[in-house]
């Protein structure tokens, strides 16, 4: 695999290491879509953009939440 097209935050994304196991074809699939798929990959995964504007992503976002950025921070800041 080339890891050049792999996301650089994948190593502690919970998507990618496996933690959500309970739907493993649903996980490959984020990792096809999202994970391993260039920058068209993370510029679409709504964990990645979470994760460049503040720093950390909540384990409950996926790749392809309909939630805003802007609206996770929120909920994110509300936590602390």
């Amino acid at each position: 695999m080339d890891n050049s097209k792999i996301c650089e935050k994948a190593v502690k994304c919970p998507i990618f290491t496996g933690l959500l196991e309970s739907n493993p074809l649903l996980i490959q699939t984020y990792k096809n879509l999202y994970c391993e798929n260039w920058e068209k990959g993370r510029s679409r995964c709504k964990r990645y953009q979470v994760s460049v504007k503040a720093g950390s992503c909540p384990s409950y976002v996926l790749p392809n939440s309909t939630i805003s950025v802007d609206d996770i921070i929120r909920r994110m800041e509300k936590k602390e």
